[in-house]
């Protein structure tokens, strides 16, 4: 029934969990689905997200940070002691290890921290022909808009899928893109990213260096997410008399196992 629970209300989940000790909202996430349970801490107070991380089994903190966006991931990460930062990292897959890494060098709440670096890029020389058969083979990383590049890896246009379907198969990508796409600076603050004026025409926008080189992408969702930070949780969230809330408000250790909806366990 937790488990449930916590599935389908993890605004409330992060509100009640947040309030406890490190160990007992460990527990409490032990019987859930690593997605799920990954939902929760991507909405607790980033502090509290990492102190459950920590407390975690090195195998459970692992498939929640693999479970959880990657800016999600680097922010609780960020929050770790270097010893228990790189011991996660080593614990990841080379590729997911990489992209946290990547995010970890920029400044917290900077553009660079906040994007996805994994979001696809394209070469301008490329046909339209071998850009789809890029796309196919990368399509986890490709968006509905694609970033094209050049050999010096600078960003120099932007297109979108549908146009480069519909593009003659020997037509390059130099000829079909937008040239000058909106865009941000990795070292870019908050407030200069959730004020572009890009955001009024597309869902994601580009992140690259001082002499232009493309790093990755930030996407709506991610601005969404800096957004309700800044304002603060939703009422709904604020809303801790619900059924969870009075789960814990009860104060008896039986509710608290059957909350977390198994053995304890999860703490090292």
């Amino acid at each position: 029934m937790a488990a449930r629970l916590i599935a389908r209300h993890p605004g409330r989940a992060a509100a009640v969990l947040e309030a406890l000790d490190p160990a007992p909202a460990a527990t409490a996430l032990a019987g859930c689905e690593a997605r799920a349970a990954a939902g929760v801490l991507a909405r607790m107070v980033p502090a509290a997200a990492a102190a459950v991380l920590a407390t975690l089994r090195p195998e459970r903190a692992s498939a929640l940070v693999d479970a959880l966006d990657l800016d999600v991931a680097a922010r609780l990460v960020r929050r770790l002691g270097s010893e228990a930062a790189e011991g996660l990292l080593a614990s990841l897959s080379a590729g997911r290890a990489r992209s946290l890494r990547t995010l970890l060098g920029f400044a917290e709440k900077t553009a660079g921290a906040l994007m996805d670096p994994d979001v696809l890029a394209l070469a301008e020389d490329l046909t339209a022909r071998e850009a789809v058969e890029r796309v196919r083979e990368a399509a986890r990383h490709a968006r509905y808009n694609l970033y094209v590049v050049d050999r010096e890896q600078r960003l120099v246009g932007v297109l979108n899928l549908r146009e480069l379907l519909l593009a003659p198969p020997s037509a390059r990508l130099a000829e079909l893109m937008v040239r000058g796409p909106q865009h941000l600076r990795a070292d870019a603050d908050r407030v200069a990213v959730l004020s572009h004026p890009g955001w009024r025409e597309v869902h994601a926008l580009p992140v690259v260096d001082q002499a232009g080189g493309y790093l990755g992408a930030i996407r709506y969702r991610t601005l969404r997410a800096l957004e309700e930070e800044l304002l603060g949780p939703r009422g709904a969230d604020r809303d801790t008399a619900g059924a969870l809330g009075e789960l814990f408000a009860a104060g008896a250790a039986g509710v608290l196992d059957a909350f977390a909806g198994g053995p304890r366990g999860e703490g090292r």
